[in-house]
Formats: C-alpha cells, sequence, structure tokens
C-alpha cells in the first residue's frame, strides 16, 4: 500500500536534516566570550544582515531566476505581490500583539515580543525552502536529467540554515535564554520545510505554481521585520556606525555562504 509513497521519505529526511542545521545555529552561541548581553544592539544588527541576505539572495534572487524562463512579466508580478502581502502581514502581525494581548495569553510564555515575531517571520521563510525541497526530489519523475537534484538542493538549504537559525538565536540568547531553548527554537522555526516537502513532492503541479508568490511572501516578511524591529532596537543599544557595520557583516556572512554554493 505505502510502496508508491517510499519516494517521499528522501524530501523529509532532508527537510528533518535541513531543520536541525538550522538549530545548530545555536551552537557559536555557547562561547562565552561574544557576551552578547553587553553587545545586544551589535546581536541585532548582525543579526538583520543575515536576515536581510537571506532575504534578497535565497529568496527574491531564486524567485528572479526562476521567472527568467518567461518573457512576460506574470512571474515577477506575483514575486512583488508576495513581497507586499508578507510585509502587510507581518505588519498586522505587529499591530496585533500588544504587550497586553501577549501577557493575557500563552504567547506571552513562549518568548518576548520581539522573539515571536523573528519566530513567525522565518517559518513563513522555510515553508517556500521545504516547497523547493519537496519539488526538487520529485522532479526526477518528470524531468529527464535530473538526478541528485533534490540532494543539491537539500544540501544548500541546510548549509544555509546555518547562519539563519544564529539569526534567530542571537536576539534570544541576548535576552537569557538558554542553547537548549535557542536551539529548539530555531528547530522549530525551520519544521515547515519537511512539513512542506512531502505534499509538494506529491503535488508538484499544484506547488510549482505557488513558489513565486511563497518566495516574495517569506522574502516581504522578513525585510519588513528588520526594518520594523531589528534595526530601531539595535539603534537604542549602539551607535549608527556600529549598527551600520554589524549589519554589513552579517549581510556579507550570508552572501559568502550562497557564493561558496
Amino acid at each position: 500500500m505505502f510502496a508508491g509513497y517510499a519516494f517521499l521519505i528522501e524530501p523529509f529526511a532532508a527537510g528533518i536534516a535541513a531543520s536541525i542545521a538550522y538549530g545548530m545555529g545555536a551552537l557559536p552561541l555557547m562561547f562565552g566570550g561574544l557576551k552578547l548581553k553587553e553587545r545586544v544592539g551589535l546581536g541585532y544588527g548582525f543579526a538583520g544582515g543575515l536576515m536581510f541576505s537571506a532575504s534578497v539572495f535565497n529568496l527574491i534572487l531564486p524567485g528572479l531566476v526562476l521567472g527568467n524562463h518567461e518573457a512576460e512579466l506574470w512571474p515577477v508580478t506575483q514575486l512583488l505581490i508576495g513581497i507586499l502581502m508578507g510585509s502587510g502581514f507581518l505588519w498586522w502581525v505587529e499591530r496585533s500583539m500588544t504587550r497586553e494581548r501577549l501577557e493575557g495569553s500563552f504567547l506571552g510564555r513562549m518568548g518576548t515580543r520581539q522573539e515571536l515575531l523573528i519566530f513567525i517571520a522565518m517559518s513563513f521563510h522555510s515553508i517556500p525552502e521545504g516547497v523547493a525541497v519537496g519539488v526538487g526530489y520529485a522532479s526526477v519523475h518528470h524531468v529527464t536529467g535530473a538526478e541528485g537534484l533534490g540532494n543539491y538542493i537539500a544540501l544548500a538549504i541546510a548549509i544555509h540554515n546555518i547562519p539563519e537559525g544564529l539569526a534567530v538565536s542571537i536576539p534570544m540568547r541576548a535576552n537569557g535564554a538558554s542553547i537548549k531553548k535557542c536551539f529548539v527554537a530555531a528547530f522549530l522555526t525551520s519544521l515547515p520545510q519537511p512539513l512542506a516537502a512531502v505534499p509538494a513532492a506529491l503535488l508538484v503541479w499544484f506547488f510549482e505554481p505557488l513558489m513565486m508568490p511563497l518566495l516574495g511572501f517569506a522574502a516581504g516578511s522578513m525585510m519588513f521585520l528588520v526594518i520594523m524591529e531589528m534595526i530601531p532596537d539595535a539603534l537604542e543599544e549602539r551607535s549608527a556606525s556600529e549598527i551600520g557595520w554589524a549589519f554589513i557583516l552579517g549581510f556579507c556572512l550570508m552572501l559568502l555562504v550562497q557564493v561558496v554554493l
């Protein structure tokens, strides 16, 4: 009965491995010499640079490449609509997530307002990556010469996930969270990857057209979070020039990971 669905095990396992890689992003914070509590502003700036770079190089640019084979503007329009929708969604969540509502709900026990916003934005970021893994593994059954494509996509995403997991963990660690809590939070943030990979592999025909708006939505929510929440908080702790350099270093690190792959 289940023999025909055995091919779904590979994308799910790859997604779980990518989620573990996300959690590994918390491990560099074990070193006490970083003194994040004393340098919380720099940590926010660095994490913001990582997130913004991931939005551009892991989401927007791949979306443009996907739509480049079509002469029409519709693929880019889908990407732009996704960016606007993602930004609007996070704006709505930020306005709705007041201190009073947090104090009166279970969400308040899960973390600070900023940590919850980061968790939401990065979780949406994980969905199109999971879809890409699933489509990559399923393409071997639909496209000649696509052997190994799923493995390559999964490995690339897993490597990208380590600095992204660091971006999720820095604000939590700066607020006093344990390494274990940072690891679990980063892992859970990436859990949509294996959950999205399986249906994407099963229903390639349905998920492929959704890739452009999904990529845009994830990028828009992350960029809006960086501009709306992380950079203003960072500037309350450090000077603009220090935050600028921290942001650029984070941006360049993610770009370096992208180029190395």
